[in-house]
């Protein structure tokens, strides 16, 4: 039976998950009007990068895709953020077929009552963000030519891929997902892209860098302490001179974030 006390602290819980500070105002940026690069930027921004899904899934893209940079001698890696507008347990998946748990997963991961902000809003921040590291060689003529990258999978495990899972018979870059969760760990990208199947490919204006801003507004965190979009954000390169012990120190400060 339902006591008070119950009810009492259901109430509050509910009162507070309604106070909790989720930016939903927080807006994924627009192609700019005119926009201005510098010379490895200009690079990056006309290397085209398209999303596709095995799947369906809940969320919209959004209409850019941030990116962050680091370049060591000829090797040039670039962090992609890629934005849903929500992420939702639904698809061709267990939770879209048993009505029950797919109501309970949707008060966790959207508005709940409509009243007030999902759970995965008021602790991870709006929206869905997923993040892919993409390995370029720099070639003579300042073309960029695809090694490997790096995602996560369905579990937030990293999955390596190749230049064949990345790169289609055009020569874009191709990102996949296969889960509703939208993670972007899936093989075989370009084959996806070669018989034709649908994409978003953003490119020019709809590449955009990534901004302290936006990170804080979507709670994205850093380098040094990645929160959402991880294999995005580059891990920062140790010093050059560096003895064993400062090496070995460093190593394990960033295995503990």
């Amino acid at each position: 039976m339902v006591t008070r006390d119950f009810v009492a602290h259901f109430t509050m819980l509910l009162a507070l998950a309604g106070c909790s500070i989720t930016p939903r105002e927080a807006a994924w940026p627009k192609p700019p009007a005119t926009s201005e690069v510098d010379a490895e930027d200009a690079r990056v921004v006309a290397q085209p990068l398209c999303v596709g899904a095995r799947s369906w899934s809940a969320g919209a893209l959004g209409d850019t895709v941030l990116y962050r940079t680091r370049k060591s001698g000829k090797k040039l890696d670039v962090g992609y953020f890629v934005y849903w507008s929500e992420e939702r347990p639904y698809g061709k998946n267990v939770f879209s077929y048993t009505a029950v748990p797919a109501l309970a997963m949707d008060a966790v991961y959207s508005h709940f009552l409509w009243l007030f902000p999902g759970l995965k809003d008021a602790l991870y921040g709006p929206g869905d963000i997923e993040g892919v590291l993409v390995e370029y060689e720099l070639a003579d003529d300042g073309s960029l030519k695809v090694v490997r990258g790096v995602a996560d999978d369905a579990n937030h495990a990293p999955v390596q891929l190749s230049r064949d899972d990345l790169v289609d018979a055009k020569g874009r870059v191709i990102v996949l997902t296969d889960v509703w969760s939208h993670q972007l760990g899936s093989h075989g990208g370009g084959a996806f892209a070669n018989v034709g199947n649908e994409l978003k490919c953003f490119q020019s204006a709809s590449l955009q860098p990534m901004t302290s801003k936006i990170a804080r507004e979507f709670r994205l965190g850093n380098e040094r302490q990645p929160l959402r979009g991880n294999p995005a954000w580059i891990e920062p390169m140790l010093p050059q001179q560096s003895s064993p012990e400062q090496m070995a120190k460093a190593k394990a400060g960033s295995a503990h974030q």
